[in-house]
């Protein structure tokens, strides 16, 4: 039950949860005059995700993000941002609270 647009670009070895959502566009806003809905959609962006990177159920990554090689995001997060590399990220907005490199414990 994921949506994941054509458009996006995924790495090798990538875990996804269920009921995933990723955009690569939305509606079009800057008019006053005509409904948001008759304005049509923004420019595509593609969204990025590396490799060995794990999604949580639920989670939200929005259009032009890219999430770096090694991450984990967490269930239900909304991804508005880059994620670097090997960065644990959270929340609504996700935020990243770790990194995972040197984390031999």
């Amino acid at each position: 039950n994921a949506y994941v647009p054509a458009d996006t670009i995924i790495g090798k070895n990538v875990m996804m949860g269920p009921e995933v959502i990723i955009y690569t566009s939305g509606h079009k806003h800057d008019r006053i005059d005509i409904p948001m809905g008759k304005q049509g959609n923004d420019q595509v962006r593609p969204v990025y995700i590396g490799s060995d990177v794990w999604i949580g159920r639920r989670a939200i990554i929005m259009p032009g993000v890219s999430i770096g090689n090694g991450c984990i995001i967490g269930a239900a997060a909304v991804v508005t941002k880059d994620i670097p590399d090997y960065s644990v990220a959270v929340g609504v907005p996700a935020q990243v609270v770790k990194s995972r490199l040197n984390n031999n414990s």
